[in-house]
């Protein structure tokens, strides 16, 4: 697993890039990328024993966020979707 450090200017010339993004992620992000891949895995989301193994970091503010890229997995994005509307509020993410 790879965890690149990147400025928001970064991500802002990244707009053809989708991804899942969470914010306020304080701590080790290795456990943050293990257990999103986990959560994600155990509910139904991604699919075919796919995993994100190249997530970025970045600050917002005070905050710490992971972007999660869906380049390399596979995903049901029905379900991410309905996952996002019940974690929002724990998560903060977009």
């Amino acid at each position: 697993m790879n965890i690149n450090t990147i400025t928001a200017e970064d991500l802002r010339r990244m707009p053809d890039k989708e991804g899942l993004i969470l914010q306020g992620c304080g701590g080790d992000l290795t456990e943050w990328v293990d257990g999103i891949n986990e959560m994600l895995t155990n509910a139904g989301i991604l699919k075919d024993g796919s995993q994100f193994e190249n997530v970025f970091a970045f600050q917002h503010g005070e905050l710490t966020c992971l972007l999660y890229p869906f380049d390399d997995v596979k995903l049901d994005i029905g379900k991410l979707a309905l996952w996002r509307l019940q974690t929002h509020e724990v998560y903060g993410g977009t």
